[in-house]
């Protein structure tokens, strides 16, 4: 993944500096912040958008999904614009009334969307994000408007139609100070909560400054001033220019005359001494050093004129920078899995991770987010502490120095990979990363360590479990106390999974038996020998005995961790990410490895092994298929190089049925190649008839391809079973369904549009059924 700094407005700033007018090289570095006047820090601050193979950074912005509710607003406000204008031009064919109508039309839409911005907030900038998209699209339809009216009408002349654009802003600025004081109204109606005056504090502003409203962005510089003074301070154009004219000769005369002012106006801002006279007198600096500079040559501004100038200077500072981010804001389409940005003339396929603002939805952004996770947990950490506690406070501080190399060592690990650490979770911690390839690199890493600090005296040695997964996390916003230290929790369904994996089982089952019947009051020695039979069977795998730390599922299904587990979802991401790089297979430790080098460009240092584990029955989650991940610091002897052709999961599949020990039967039944997009669709024909279909799911046209329909019944599906465990319990059937049913046709190809309607409608990804298409 592309190593990017954080964004900034300033990045923003720097990319746009060869269209700038009015901003500075020192503005660009951070002085814009003077022009906002203390809201700068309600500026909102653009992000990277990733493309969709999460490696490359496309561009710096904010992404705007175009939903129903955005669209029906952009409709009206083309209407209100139109009729605003029109009417300015002397139409009276839209009555006073359907012109309130139409106002009132674009307040309520804009009030829901700002309630929920206001209510989800958290610090996040969302009114400001929507006001930068609002008058953006003010701006855009108010310049439609008179461009339709300068069409039709001829006789028009500029300076009218200048008048008409002005009016109408300011109408359409009247319209967003209206729609705060809805919104204000709705929030106390329900009582969601009392809105602070600085989350609206920035749109105040820019509908008094008006220029965002009346142009699009700035491109004449004086012109456009000139009239913003006329609109927002009620000077007539031609005094104002006047008098900056003459104020502007004046200073051109002591600055050739007084090459010491000029030397003091480089000391304070080199960037102003190239300025031009017009553009210094906008200039706080430039004014602050006029107001203490004597002479003859003195150009006297007088109080009102030197008030509007400061005015005006910022309020173009103010404008150039809200128009360069609000041209950042990018159309995002969402279709099944796929999302594409417009960015100018060109669609961007962006990573399935974006999550794109939608103000007509709750809460703005989706608060599920999908990510990889890496989980790791030290083995009976507290029964070992307390032993070291036991031995007095020089072990305890040896172990505790112990544990802090770790994590540091860890910590290095993080960083190197890119990963961003979640949180603590009891004696382990929760990563997360937009990259499978950074997580399971990360992991092998974090095994080596392990080891070796185990070699050196490590007190904490029963083991480190690893688990690595791919999945739905939601992000809770965390308040503590102001908005400038809101975080962000994981919690769901993904952060469940990995803990699960990283606590399984741990073959204790006889003695945890034994302590419970103990501890319920029956006799030691009649509990021992009920248990006899079975107290010395080893349920442990052959193959295990001999190794302290690894993981298997067992005959029940049940996992048992001591290693390193990564789910079947997370590998065929990784196979994406691998690119075909070569793959070799080996056998060691009793089982036959899939090999990949923990270093691309050191293929003969340490490898990382995995093996396909088979399915396991997890607590309260649906069967999980797994895989063991080992890391061999030595390359293994005897490696033979696998097929081109054959993807990862694949080729860890066939690896299963190469095993030198065997593998369970319920394993080898799961080890069917199942294609990463095989989908299957169904809807109800009527209450009492299900249809199904079975075919690839086609990202970009949303459809299934090879598409068939299939007689299934769901004979095997158990009470209260959702449909897509019972199919991905099915999967390896239905794959061979599915090659038979290509022999003997192309298939069709079956938009999911056309379904998505139907009563009864799901779609199950079987390999993977929590990435399943909406």
């Amino acid at each position: 993944m592309a190593i990017r700094r954080p964004a900034t407005v300033e990045e923003v700033l720097r990319q746009e500096e060869a269209r700038s007018l009015v901003l500075t090289g020192r503005d660009r570095r951070g002085s814009w912040r003077e022009a906002f006047e203390g809201l700068d820090g309600r500026v909102p601050t653009p992000f990277w958008l990733f493309s969709e193979d999460e490696h490359s950074a496309l561009v710096l912005g904010f992404p705007l999904r175009t939903s129903p509710t955005w669209q029906r607003f952009q409709q009206e406000l083309t209407g209100l614009a139109t009729a605003e204008a029109e009417i300015r031009h002397g139409d009276t064919s839209t009555s006073a009334e359907a012109l309130a109508r139409q106002r009132t039309a674009v307040v309520q839409v804009l009030a829901e969307m700002l309630e929920n911005a206001l209510v989800h907030d958290y610090g996040r900038r969302f009114p400001e994000l929507l006001w930068l998209a609002v008058s953006r699209e003010m701006a855009e339809r108010i310049d439609e408007a008179v461009r339709r009216l300068a069409a039709r009408s001829h006789g028009l002349v500029e300076p009218k139609l200048t008048e008409i654009r002005w009016a109408v802003a300011r109408r359409l600025a009247d319209l967003g100070q209206r729609t705060e004081g809805e919104a204000v109204k709705r929030l106390r109606r329900w009582g969601s909560l009392e809105t602070s005056a600085d989350s609206l504090s920035f749109g105040r502003q820019m509908w008094r400054d008006l220029l965002p409203v009346a142009e699009r962005r700035l491109t004449t510089g004086l012109p456009q001033l000139v009239h913003y003074v006329r609109a927002v301070h009620g000077i007539e154009a031609g005094r104002f220019s006047g008098v900056v004219a003459a104020a502007a000769g004046k200073l051109e005369r002591l600055r050739r005359k007084e090459p010491a002012f000029q030397r003091a106006l480089a000391l304070l801002d080199p960037d102003l001494a190239r300025e031009g006279d017009e553009a210094l007198l906008l200039r706080d600096t430039a004014l602050d050093l006029l107001a203490a500079w004597t002479g003859p040559d003195h150009p006297w501004l007088g109080e009102d004129v030197e008030r509007v100038l400061r005015e005006a200077g910022r309020a173009l500072r103010r404008f150039e920078v809200t128009s360069m981010l609000r041209e950042r804001i990018y159309p995002v389409s969402v279709s099944g899995t796929s999302t594409t940005a417009r960015v100018g003339h060109k669609s961007l396929a962006l990573s399935a991770f974006t999550r794109p603002l939608d103000f007509a939805a709750p809460g703005v952004l989706d608060s599920a987010v999908r990510r990889y996770g890496l989980l790791y947990d030290l083995v009976e950490f507290t029964a070992i502490l307390e032993g070291i506690r036991r031995r007095g406070r020089a072990a305890e501080e040896a172990g505790m120095a112990f544990m802090v190399r770790f994590q540091q060592a860890v910590e290095t690990i993080r960083e190197r990979h890119r990963l961003k650490f979640e949180k603590f979770l009891g004696d382990g911690g929760f990563y997360s990363a937009r990259s499978a390839l950074s997580v399971l690199l990360a992991a092998a890493e974090i095994r080596l360590l392990y080891e070796e600090l185990r070699g050196a005296g490590f007190p904490f040695d029963r083991g480190l479990r690893l688990a690595a997964n791919v999945g739905a996390y939601h992000l809770l916003p965390m308040l503590t106390g102001e908005e400038e230290h809101l975080r962000f929790e994981f919690f769901g369904h993904g952060v469940v999974e990995l803990a699960r994996l990283t606590t399984g089982k741990t073959t204790h089952d006889v003695e945890d038996i034994a302590d419970f019947l103990i501890a319920s009051g029956y006799e030691v020695h009649r509990v021992m020998e009920f248990l006899e039979p079975v107290r010395h069977e080893s349920t442990v795998p052959a193959a295990h005995r001999s190794r302290p730390y690894s993981a298997y599922v067992a005959d029940n299904g049940e996992l048992v961790n001591r290693g390193t587990v990564a789910t079947e979802a997370f590998l065929r991401d990784l196979d994406g990410e691998w690119a075909g790089a070569p793959l070799h297979a080996a056998s060691a430790l009793g089982h036959r490895w899939l090999l990949l080098p923990l270093d691309l460009a050191a293929p003969m240092g340490a490898q990382i092994g995995l093996r396909y584990l088979g399915t396991a029955h997890l607590k309260g989650l649906r069967p999980l298929p797994l895989a063991e991940m080992v890391v061999f610091p030595e390359p293994l002897p005897g490696a033979s190089r696998v097929p081109e052709e054959a993807g990862l999961v694949q080729a860890l599949q066939q690896t299963a049925f190469h095993e030198d020990a065997g593998v369970p039967e319920a394993a080898l039944a799961d080890t069917g190649a199942v294609p990463p997009d095989l989908c299957v669709v169904s809807h109800l024909d009527n209450p009492q008839v299900r249809v199904w279909y079975i075919g690839i799911y086609e990202h970009p046209s949303d459809a299934l391809v090879q598409a068939y329909r299939i007689p299934l019944e769901a004979v095997e599906l158990r009470d209260g079973e959702p449909f897509e465990v019972w199919l991905h319990r099915s999967r390896g059937e239905l794959a061979m369904l599915h090659q038979g049913l290509r022999r003997h046709g192309p298939g069709s190809e079956l938009p999911l549009e056309t379904l998505r309607e139907k009563d009864g409608y799901f779609t199950c990804l079987l390999a993977a059924p929590h990435r399943s298409p909406r």
